[in-house]
């Protein structure tokens, strides 16, 4: 496997031997692109780091990235090492080793990794792959770019984890040479500066520790003008008190109070959350207390990972370690109050009963004064808010606080808030493997695969999960999975001894205000992988604001999460697995059926409202679609217009919630809302490549609108469905759908119907070369569309029209007929129409040889394809700036365009585009002389175009091809 290396100067190397990449700038675009680390390096940022600020044309980085694909294709047996993604190029570094990748991957398992010797041994690996600063001797631009930046950073930072791994093993010599190291390169970090003071003074080299600290100590004393850190002069106090105590001058420790309940024995996980605050709550600079405040929801292991730290980090804190459950969960026991938790402190700090002071404040002063001299660790456990804890809080720096709460602490200024989640699915099972033993669960892998995932993760339902099998003997993995298949007793078998998932749900439930517990129980309603607050309005009948109050009220009781925002800044809320359960739970228990059917209509026919928006959105207006009837729960107008303004991010962002809205329709009795969804939606689905969700929604639309009796239906769906066929270029298949279409249009006496159907039975016609049968079908379309006052479908077919004409050469037909489709688009302001229009425009220009006016008509195209996320039209614009580039001469700059429209399609396996641009690239390898190049280019179109039927292009391509062939003859 070919090897890159820039953890140090860039160097390639196959087979042992080092090569060179071609081309002045083709090292540091490869260098740029290594520093993605297999994630793609938008185009602009890799000019600008390889040429700098000046940058280089779009044109120039693309030859350079084809040259590089060519190299790797040719000299190192790499076809496909670079790919070309929506969000720039990527380097598949599953096809070369990276050093910087194994370097990231090793730290990474290191930090997972629990025993302490191989973690180590795993950080020794990753520096090993160091050489010297990332990229010595490149460009400015790349050396200086945040991706490096990073990979420095993480060096430093996998440089101090191993000095002090080193010293927590007593192995502190194995860190000295990679501190003194990295510690040249950084001379003005304090923090690489004490841990070197402190291994080499572990090390037995006390002395030049010394000389050292002093040297630190001049440097920035003569250079910033500053005194040594904190964490610095304790490292060298260290040092000091470790010289007295080897000349026999150390002093006993005092007893200190430690209330710390036991330690978790099988705590498994959050090992980045812990690295984080261990660092934070040991850091001896901070000239404020550190408080930690750990929220979640119940069963999360909030207090298991409070109680793991503290006894990770008791040996930082000589002071004492104080702990204090609050009760603030809202049990039958009332929250301990902070008067009685300072009385219980104060006494276990040893003042006596009679010397406690009577009032909160006066409590609050003594325990403050006590622990100001003392470096201690305080837990505070299930607090109930802030204000429970703030009068227990000490105010000295030496201190450190851990919180836990399910509500949000946000009220706790200066602390490192921490909102638990649940754990990964490795660690999920590594915790059950500890429960319940490795090698019984190994008897059932398959079984032991799901378990996890029907705990939800959760560390309190893989508990019980695992205590059950461990107590049960008798029982398989297998077993114990059945148990929890079945939805509706999920909860029921979550209990054992005295842990209960439900019980604890309860509790955060009871705490509630009604109007909030009913839109618990209605959220849950919600088949969705997350929602905004837009559908949770229609849910509950009322308006977003408060929507977004009762939301929000849930997030703070931790029985609903923050998912994400959107693209548009809108906050995106989700539940927990078992949580929904217990919604749903709820819901059966206090809400009629009717109630909870009248609440998933409105939020299905919200949902279908703003789907017609977008659609509208992108179109223009509703047309060549077929519209249900259904009643709709409408959002506000202006509401909806920002929300979809950019329609196909909003679909990005909705994508799985239509593909459940979908399903949830059928099932719930509202097949006209199942059907006319799938039909509005499924243009992006088509648009964006989503083929499989696409089919999925289309089926069950079909199947409901079949179920339901609905004629209109069933052909406003067959007719969506033949698009899809027709995009796989599968003629007869989408032939099929179109015909039975526009039968059960006639039936249903559907004009507007019928002449859709029409219109996409003449597409394709046109596709496969039945010009007059197509011609012939649209002028029959265009009246129905007319009668029906569809303009924008009437446009659509105008267009069609003028491929007609422009594709039998009758150009000033097709000029007249593409000018009369844009008159349409522009008052509509259809972004799409009107880009597919400008492409065929500019490739009516094109046969008109008035290349300027096709190269500008295409790159508006390209521009408005980018701009709504139209993948294939930006295909089909960089086709066309292809063949306007090679008209002109510019054959770079066509061979980039073509190459790129080639990936695109390629990408989105459009196989009739695929057939053009083919044999575009073919015929300018025919005109560069590059015979072979050409002769391939061209056979694969041919191939193409005779699978899929495409006449009239396979017709070109092997006319091209005749004309090379005759050239190698």
């Amino acid at each position: 496997m070919p090897t890159i290396r820039i953890l140090g100067p860039l160097e390639v190397r196959i087979a042992g031997h080092e090569v060179t990449v071609p081309g002045r700038n083709g090292p540091w675009l490869l260098a740029g692109l290594a520093l993605g680390l297999g994630r793609p390096v938008p185009e602009d940022r890799l000019t600008e780091w390889v040429w700098g600020p000046a940058g280089a044309s779009v044109g120039a980085l693309r030859t350079g990235i084809s040259r590089i694909r060519t190299w790797l294709r040719d000299q190192m047996s790499l076809p496909d090492a670079i790919e070309l993604t929506a969000h720039g190029y990527r380097l598949n570094i599953a096809r070369v080793r990276l050093d910087a990748a194994r370097f990231m991957e090793l730290t990474e398992t290191a930090v997972a990794e629990r025993d302490p010797a191989r973690r180590l041994d795993l950080f020794q690996q990753a520096l090993a792959e160091w050489r010297a600063p990332v990229l010595l001797g490149a460009p400015e631009g790349l050396r200086a770019c945040p991706e490096a930046h990073r990979l420095d950073t993480a060096q430093l930072t996998c440089v101090m984890n191993l000095a002090d791994l080193a010293l927590v093993l007593d192995r502190p010599q194995e860190a000295v040479d990679q501190v003194v190291h990295l510690a040249g390169r950084h001379p003005y970090d304090e923090r690489l500066h004490a841990r070197l003071i402190t291994v080499l003074g572990a090390s037995g080299r006390r002395a030049q520790a010394l000389r050292w600290f002093e040297a630190t100590r001049r440097r920035l004393a003569d250079e910033l003008g500053i005194d040594p850190s904190p964490e610095l002069r304790d490292a060298h106090a260290a040092l000091l008190a470790e010289e007295a105590r080897a000349s026999g001058q150390g002093t006993a420790r005092p007893a200190v109070p430690n209330m710390l309940p036991p330690d978790v024995t099988d705590f498994t996980g959050r090992e980045r959350i812990r690295q984080e605050l261990r660092r934070y709550l040991c850091d001896a600079s901070r000239n404020t207390v550190s408080i930690a405040a750990v929220s979640g929801m119940g069963g999360i292991g909030k207090t298991a990972l409070a109680l793991h730290l503290a006894y990770e980090i008791r040996a930082q804190f000589p002071g004492g370690q104080l702990y204090m459950d609050l009760h603030g969960t809202g049990t039958r026991t009332e929250p301990v109050d902070p008067t009685e938790v300072l009385s219980r402190f104060l006494r276990i700090l040893g003042v006596g009963g009679d010397s406690i002071p009577p009032t909160l404040d006066e409590r609050a002063e003594l325990f403050r004064t006590l622990m100001s001299d003392r470096r201690a660790l305080i837990i505070l456990d299930n607090a109930t808010d802030a204000a429970h804890v703030m009068p227990v809080l000490p105010g000295s720096p030496s201190c450190a606080v851990i919180i836990t709460s399910r509500r949000s602490l946000g009220a706790l200024a200066g602390a490192w808030h921490v909102d638990l989640d649940v754990l990964s699915p490795s660690q999920a099972t590594t915790l059950l493997e500890r429960i319940v033993g490795k090698e019984r669960l190994a008897r059932d892998p398959a079984a032991a695969r799901e378990l996890p995932s029907l705990c939800g993760y959760l560390p309190l339902a893989l508990r019980i999960a695992g205590a059950r099998l461990a107590a049960k003997r008798h029982w398989t993995t297998t077993t114990l999975v059945a148990h929890l298949s079945d939805e509706r007793r999920r909860l029921d078998e979550f209990a054992y001894g005295p842990l209960h998932v439900r019980a604890v749900f309860a509790l955060s439930y009871q705490g509630l205000e009604p109007e909030e517990q009913r839109a618990f129980r209605r959220l849950g309603l919600i088949e969705v992988t997350s929602f905004a607050s837009w559908a949770a309005a229609a849910l509950l009948d009322v308006d977003v604001p408060e929507a977004d109050r009762l939301l929000e009220t849930l997030v703070d009781a931790q029985l609903l999460q923050v998912a994400a925002n959107d693209s548009a800044g809108r906050t995106r809320y989700l539940f927990h697995d078992l949580v929904r359960l217990f919604s749903r739970e709820m819901g059966e228990a206090e809400d009629p059926a009717q109630v909870r059917k009248d609440a998933v209509e409105r939020m299905l026919s919200c949902l279908l409202s703003v789907s017609r928006g977008a659609y509208s959105a992108l179109y223009g207006g509703e047309h060549q679609i077929v519209r249900g009837s259904p009643k709709r729960w409408r959002l506000p107008a202006d509401y909806v217009e920002e929300l979809v303004a950019d329609p196909v991010e909003w679909f990005e962002t909705e994508r799985l919630t239509i593909v459940n809205a979908v399903h949830l329709a059928a099932s719930a009795g509202h097949e006209d809302l199942s059907w006319d969804l799938a039909c509005t939606t499924s243009i992006f689905f088509s648009l964006l490549k989503y083929l499989d969700d696409q089919h999925t929604t289309l089926e069950t639309g079909y199947a409901a609108a079949e179920r339901a009796g609905d004629v209109r239906g069933m052909a406003a769906v067959l007719q969506r469905r033949g698009m899809l066929h027709v995009d796989k270029a599968l003629y007869d298949l989408g032939t099929a759908d179109y015909d039975r279409s526009l039968e059960l249009f006639q039936e249903a006496g559907d004009v507007h119907g019928q002449g859709i159907a029409r219109t996409y039975l003449a597409m394709v016609d046109r596709f496969v070369g039945r010009f007059d049968q197509a011609m012939g079908r649209y002028e029959q379309a265009l009246e129905e569309l007319r009668e029906a006052g569809d303009l924008g479908t009437e446009a659509f077919v105008l267009r069609n029209i003028a491929q007609i004409h422009l594709d039998q050469d009758r150009l000033q037909l097709a000029r007249v007929n593409f000018e009369a489709a844009l008159a349409i688009y522009e008052p509509l302001n259809t972004p799409r129409g009107l880009a597919q229009t400008l492409y065929w425009l500019g490739s009516l220009d094109l046969r008109e040889k008035r290349y300027g006016e096709a190269r500008d008509a295409f790159t508006r195209t390209l521009t408005s394809a980018r701009t709504i996320g139209d993948r294939v039209g930006e295909s089909l614009a960089l086709h066309g700036l292809g063949e306007s580039s090679m008209r002109q001469g510019l054959l770079e700059e066509a061979e980039a365009a073509l190459t790129q429209a080639v990936d695109i399609t390629q990408s989105l396996k459009s196989r009739l585009i695929q057939a053009r641009v083919r044999t575009s690239l073919g015929e300018l390898y025919h005109v560069a002389g590059r015979t072979a190049e050409a002769a391939a280019q061209l056979e694969t179109a041919v191939e193409i175009a005779k699978t899929i039927g495409t006449k009239p292009i396979e017709e070109r391509a092997a006319e091209l091809l005749d004309e090379v062939r005759s050239t190698i003859d």
